[in-house]
């Protein structure tokens, strides 16, 4: 395999881990374990979709996996606000109810893959 194929892969997997990281960083108000735990709960899931995305074994673009970071964090962040979410502890089951929501609109955002069409205007 050549040198840019690998690089490209490993910005796959680099790019997969920070994007990812920013819905499933949200896990840290839910689970309160030790330090390195914490880091496996948020950072696994981005390593191991990032390396099945950099070979091609799971049928999804990179673009797709930016997308459903983006739209699930921005829809977490949105819901939470919505629904007035002040005490994390007393609203535990509610807040984590809106991030599963959050993920399932983030989901749906990469898989519709919508894209923006601008028409020229005719002067």
């Amino acid at each position: 395999m050549s040198l840019p194929r690998r690089l490209e892969q490993v910005g796959i997997v680099v790019g997969s881990v920070l994007m990812l990281t920013l819905p499933v960083g949200f896990l840290w108000i839910f689970f309160s374990g030790p330090g390195w735990l914490d880091n496996l709960l948020i950072y696994v899931p981005g390593l191991v979709v990032g390396v099945l995305v950099a070979l091609d074994i799971l049928p999804v673009s990179y673009g797709q996996v930016w997308l459903f970071g983006i739209i699930s964090w921005l829809a977490t962040y949105f819901l939470w606000w919505i629904l007035g979410a002040v005490d994390i502890t007393k609203d535990q089951p509610m807040l984590l109810g809106a991030w599963v929501l959050a993920l399932l609109v983030g989901a749906f955002a990469a898989w519709a893959k919508p894209r923006v069409r601008f028409r020229r205007s005719r002067v």
